[in-house]
């Protein structure tokens, strides 16, 4: 969550591709566990290799299971907007970026889950494959894997690696594998309810919020929700310190919070712990210096509705305990579901937003740095 760059181009999606958890995956190593939860037979599947060509530096990795397509008729370059008349020209071979050098987001249409398990946006379409935007955010040209169009919901587990645990609770647990732990009973939830689910990360590897933003637009879901648990206090709460923070100008990112909050505040209240909180807990939204979202991910996936979800305090030690448990997570997990089905299914508003948020400053949030970030193998 850091800093701005404004969305240049939209992305529209094409609604089709019936996605299975699994095939979901951004990270290069899957457990046995990992790659066969929550999925839906794939329609052909070996193992290949693809070719690519980047930049950057690659490291090695394990291969996951595999699928191959050849390059989809219908996957090809996002147009500029209604309000551009003259598109941006990028370097020969790069992607448009910021004056910080980070790319701008809304640059492409559609994922391809690689087969070594990332999610690369396509960029556009070639005679060989795809050329794609990498997890670092540059480009390679890959002839290998399998294009996806569309996704009902995009699940993004905050954090991760060794560079980006998040908040560590005082007995060690750190905030980037709980992330990944909810967001993957949640993933399960809403693949056994039918809908289909991109993660940005399925194992613990570092992701960075510019291309995290760039899965959301390359998809145009349904929603995006960022899964987190909070730091920052210590004060003592009856009530769990749960914050929904959604996007300030779309009414369906603020319905989403508060009925994420509704589910969520109302499960964890059935547990008689010792809550800590902070006083405007609710769902709410928090602006940066010149009046957008100051969080990244809910500023960078642009027009997608989108929800950055602080569950609650990892750094209470009764609250470190109780989400240690999976029983707890899979209930976090079913109060999601409830809240997503409210959203597609009714026009319940939500509640318990918060009208006048405590101040929580300017300080840079998503600035999507990719400067420091070395791109996996993705062949």
């Amino acid at each position: 969550m850091r800093v701005p760059c404004a969305v240049p181009w939209a992305v529209i999606a094409t609604i089709s591709a019936v996605l299975a958890s699994a095939c979901g995956t951004s990270s290069v190593a899957l457990t046995d566990d990992e790659a066969t939860i929550g999925t839906t037979p794939s329609t052909s599947s070996s193992s290949t290799t693809l070719s690519t060509t980047t930049t950057s530096t690659t490291s090695s990795t394990s291969l996951s299971t595999t699928t191959t397509s050849t390059p989809s008729s219908t996957t090809s370059t996002s147009s500029t907007s209604s309000t551009t008349t003259v598109a941006p020209v990028a370097p020969e071979g790069d992607l448009l970026r910021d004056e910080e050098g980070v790319p701008l987001n809304g640059q492409t249409d559609g994922i391809l889950i690689t087969n070594t398990g990332w999610i690369a946006p396509i960029i556009a379409s070639t005679a060989d494959g795809w050329q794609v935007w990498t997890p670092c955010g540059r480009t390679a040209d890959l002839t290998e894997g399998r294009a996806v169009e569309s996704s009902d919901f995009v699940i993004d587990p905050g954090h991760g690696g060794s560079s980006e645990p998040g908040a560590v609770g005082p007995g060690g647990l750190r905030e980037a594998d709980l992330n990944l732990q909810v967001a993957l009973k949640i993933r399960d939830a809403l693949v056994g309810s039918g809908y289909s689910v991109i993660m940005t990360r399925q194992t613990d590897v570092r992701v960075p919020i510019v291309t995290r933003g760039e899965i959301a637009q390359a998809l145009d879901p349904i929603a995006f929700i960022s899964v987190h648990f909070n730091a920052g206090t210590d004060e003592g709460s009856a009530d769990p310190g749960t914050e929904m923070w959604h996007q300030i100008e779309s009414s369906e990112s603020k319905r989403l919070a508060g009925l994420m909050y509704e589910e969520v505040v109302a499960t964890l209240d059935s547990h008689d712990i010792d809550w800590v909180s902070l006083s405007d807990a609710g769902a709410m939204s928090r602006p940066n210096r010149s009046g957008g979202d100051y969080y990244g991910v809910l500023r960078r996936p642009g027009p997608v509705t989108s929800v950055l979800a602080e569950f609650g305090y990892i750094t209470n030690r009764a609250e470190e305990d109780l989400y240690s448990d999976p029983a707890i997570q899979q209930q976090l997990a079913a109060a999601t579901l409830r809240a997503v089905d409210r959203l597609v299914e009714t026009s319940d508003p939500g509640s318990g937003f918060t009208t006048d948020p405590i101040f929580r400053g300017y300080g840079p949030s998503g600035a999507g740095r990719t400067d420091d970030c070395v791109d996996p193998k993705l062949q």
